[in-house]
């Protein structure tokens, strides 16, 4: 038990080292950058680059599996381990509710453990890597992930040990997922490749056009959120 209380005790220590700052820009960022809203557009176009480059009779079932991937990363977090630990969240903690700094007042829920946002986001992330095979796109998509997960941890929402622990959670969920879709679609692993030139195609034969138009839309998102919130501080110079 001691040991159990001297992590937690870290834990604690490395969350209040991170938590918050004295900047509303930064602030703001965060705010925006965890709204469900402002990724709608990142979702169609992961939709629209998985209809565009899965054969069509695999296409239903990589849907079918993002959904199960965001289920099972969701439902574990809800309805598992935060009902099960009963770890309070880094604003519901009495040993340091009046230390941790929060944005708007949000605490989130009673329990934190561990984080549905970095099991969720990780998860997503990892099963397209699988999915997509592109080095550039798989180091966006991973600090697209991590950058989703630590802002939980500024925010005030969640400790560090719970991100940590949400974002191994999410990898292996979404490994397990591809792992799946592998097994039932080995048999057409053979149409990699047929197309033509790497420069054109990804290894899992995804047109890096597509993948192109895709990190497009992540990077003018992630862009869009720096320049709201700099009006909405009134940063923005004449």
């Amino acid at each position: 038990m001691t040991e159990v209380s001297g992590l937690i005790e870290t834990d604690r220590l490395a969350t209040l080292s991170v938590n918050g700052s004295d900047s509303l820009f930064w602030d703001g960022v965060a705010s925006l950058y965890t709204s469900f809203y402002i990724w709608i557009p990142l979702a169609i176009a992961s939709i629209l680059l998985l209809i565009r480059n899965i054969n069509t009779k695999r296409l239903l079932l990589v849907l079918c599996l993002v959904a199960i991937t965001v289920l099972l990363t969701d439902q574990l977090s809800s309805s598992v381990f935060k009902p099960l630990f009963q770890r309070l969240r880094p604003g519901r903690d009495p040993y340091i509710l009046n230390m941790v700094d929060t944005v708007d007042g949000y605490r989130g829920g009673l329990y934190g453990f561990f984080s549905g946002h970095a099991a969720n986001s990780f998860g997503l992330a990892v099963l397209f890597i699988w999915l997509v095979r592109d080095k550039l796109f798989s180091l966006s998509v991973l600090l697209w992930a991590a950058t989703n997960s630590f802002i939980r941890t500024y925010l005030g929402a969640h400790f560090l040990g719970d991100i940590l622990v949400g974002a191994i959670v999410g990898c292996l969920a979404g490994s397990l997922t591809y792992w799946i879709y592998y097994i039932v679609s080995r048999k057409d692993r053979n149409r990699i490749h047929i197309h033509g030139s790497d420069l054109m195609y990804t290894k899992s034969g995804f047109m890096r056009s597509d993948v192109c138009a895709f990190l497009c839309v992540l990077y003018g998102t992630c862009s869009f959120i720096l320049i709201g919130s700099c009006i909405k501080q009134g940063v923005v110079f004449n």
